[in-house]
């Protein structure tokens, strides 16, 4: 196993590690291996929680914990729809292997996390395609007195450029973002927690 520099300056400060950190490090190692290999779609969810299975038993519960922070910390608010799936799909069949797991509250949370990405794509596609009719027209009336000197303008391309530079856009983007972000992060942290 390679070591980052980082992380061979620390052992190097702190001295060698116990066997039991050895073999956690190890384990980890083995976990990042097999979601490396989940998330190019190498295996599936099911085939996840086989190989999961066989580490928890060779290893600790703790490692399906672990697993679990791992894809909880891969979401994105601003990620596609399959690889939102892929990861729900990874941390609900994972949940099925805890004694006594939280599927049901897992579930609801995942859930409001997706109400939120779908709201939060859909409030930003309105506010961007209001303010596109609202300036088309400007740029429309713009081109047609160019196109009488004698210079055409592509409006399609000049509308988005006018869009994203928009001071009125640049203002919604950043308090949308940052309302949909911190609602995004009360409900991951809440992932955790549960899990």
């Amino acid at each position: 196993m390679e070591l980052s520099p980082r992380a061979r300056e620390r052992l190097a400060r702190i001295g060698a590690l116990s066997p039991e950190e050895k073999e956690r490090m190890r384990q980890s190692s083995e976990l990042d291996s097999l979601l490396s290999q989940y998330f190019k779609g190498d295996i599936s969810s099911e085939d996840l929680w086989i190989e999961l299975k066989s580490l928890k038993e060779q290893c600790s519960e703790s490692i399906v914990k672990e697993a679990q922070i791992k894809l909880v910390d891969t979401l994105r608010l601003q990620m596609s729809q399959e690889d939102f799936e892929q990861r729900r799909n990874a941390i609900l069949a994972i949940e099925t292997m805890k004694h006594e797991g939280k599927y049901s509250s897992l579930e609801l949370v995942l859930n409001s996390i997706e109400a939120l990405r779908q709201k939060y794509t859909q409030i930003k596609e309105q506010t961007y395609n209001q303010l596109k009719v609202d300036l088309e027209r400007q740029l429309q009336a713009v081109a047609r007195q160019a196109l009488k000197q004698g210079v055409k303008i592509d409006i399609e391309t000049s509308l988005n450029a006018n869009i994203k530079n928009s001071p009125q856009w640049k203002e919604f983007i950043s308090e949308h973002e940052r309302t949909a972000g911190e609602m995004f992060n009360s409900y991951v942290n809440r992932l955790r927690e549960l899990i």
